[in-house]
């Protein structure tokens, strides 16, 4: 297993020896200030070629004095179409501005790239990750809160049910993102977890959290976000900062557009800084009704292990760890645990195309700046 720390936006790793690199506290650039233009002087100029003498359409007649007042449009003022363009309302280069959704990382974050062999193997690390998240919170606080996606991941949690140092009468099961289905639907993200883990372990019912059925969707977030509310501090306590509940551990899928949980690009979802669950309608990706932790609330957990595996994860993998993507682009990059963990868990073929051995140098990341 070859085990790397760095951060997706801006690498800076150093080599401990030739089969480990590790960095801690890689911080993310700072997005540069937004120069200021200067005006354009006015230029005047005959129309080129022209017979009649007529000025072209951006002179201003008899140096800005019209006889019957300023005329309604000129020239400038047509657009293609032929449309007048609307007037602006600017009132000059940087004055009120209204913030983009999405701004760059300022946060640091332990982060650390896990590679294995095979998917067997990032399977048997992923469950070693999980008792040792399980016991450690057990131990601290008497329960363990672990939170679950969909995708591909419940088929690998198989293994959980026959390992050892699990107290399952003290874990507490959560699902970061779930569609809007029935449970008993092939959709449902709880019957795939069901399946594959919960029906063979015993886990007491009122400990699974899975979404309430029949609701709309606007009602199920609500509802879900309550529940997660009246489970008592000593078991999830709050951040303090935000007040967000901080789970012991959060295990994520990556899409292939970049998205965690249902926290799609460029989404106002994906950019909310309140609220611990919220509805998805009109979701990119079917079914068009979800509801979703938010982003504070994954980076509020204790540890967070994004899974990915397989050749079909290649291009985003490298795309995420290698490329500086603008916030929001790739939801993935903004995966950054407030004083908390941070893991990849790759195989070979999942990391095929990362070029891992060059992480140490300064020059070649992040690729986009070629």
């Amino acid at each position: 297993m070859l085990k790397t720390t760095r951060l997706g936006q801006q690498p800076c790793l150093s080599t401990l020896s030739n089969t480990a690199v590790r960095v801690i506290r890689c911080q993310a650039a700072s997005s540069p200030p937004t120069p200021v233009p200067e005006k354009a002087p006015l230029v005047q100029r005959q129309q080129e070629g022209a017979d009649d003498g007529k000025p072209f359409v951006n002179l201003i007649p008899n140096n800005g004095r019209w006889d019957i007042g300023i005329p309604p449009v000129m020239g400038a003022h047509l657009m293609a179409s032929g449309t007048i363009a609307p007037i602006s309302v600017s009132k000059g280069a940087g004055v009120d501005l209204t913030p983009h959704q999405f701004q760059y990382h300022t946060t640091e974050t332990d982060t650390s790239v896990l590679l294995y062999v095979s998917p067997e193997k990032a399977q048997a690390g992923l469950t070693k990750l999980v008792v040792e998240a399980a016991e450690a919170a057990v131990k601290a606080k008497g329960a363990f809160t672990l939170v679950l996606s969909g995708g591909s991941l419940p088929g690998l949690l198989g293994p959980l049910a026959s390992a050892k140092g699990i107290d399952w009468s003290k874990t507490h099961i959560f699902f970061v993102d779930e569609r809007n289905v029935p449970h008993s639907s092939l959709d449902s993200t709880y019957k795939a977890v069901q399946e594959a883990l919960l029906s063979k372990v015993p886990v007491p019912a009122a400990q699974v959290y899975a979404i309430a059925e029949g609701l709309t969707v606007q009602h199920a977030a609500t509802q879900y976000e309550g529940r997660l509310i009246s489970i008592p501090a000593s078991a999830l306590p709050r951040s303090t900062e935000g007040d967000f509940p901080v789970f012991d551990l959060i295990l994520l899928g990556v899409g292939p557009d970049g998205h965690v949980a249902s926290l799609f690009p460029n989404r106002p979802e994906t950019a909310a800084t309140k609220g611990w669950v919220l509805p998805v309608m009109n979701s990119p990706k079917p079914p068009p009704e979800r509801i979703t932790m938010t982003m504070p609330v994954i980076n509020a957990a204790k540890e967070v292990a994004i899974v990915a595996l397989g050749e079909g994860k290649r291009e985003i993998v490298q795309r995420i760890l290698e490329t500086q993507a603008l916030p929001g682009a790739l939801p993935a990059q903004l995966v950054r645990p407030k004083g908390g963990k941070l893991k990849w868990l790759l195989d070979v073929a999942s990391a095929e195309l990362l070029d891992i051995a060059s992480w140490g140098e300064a020059k070649p990341f992040p690729r986009s700046a070629f």
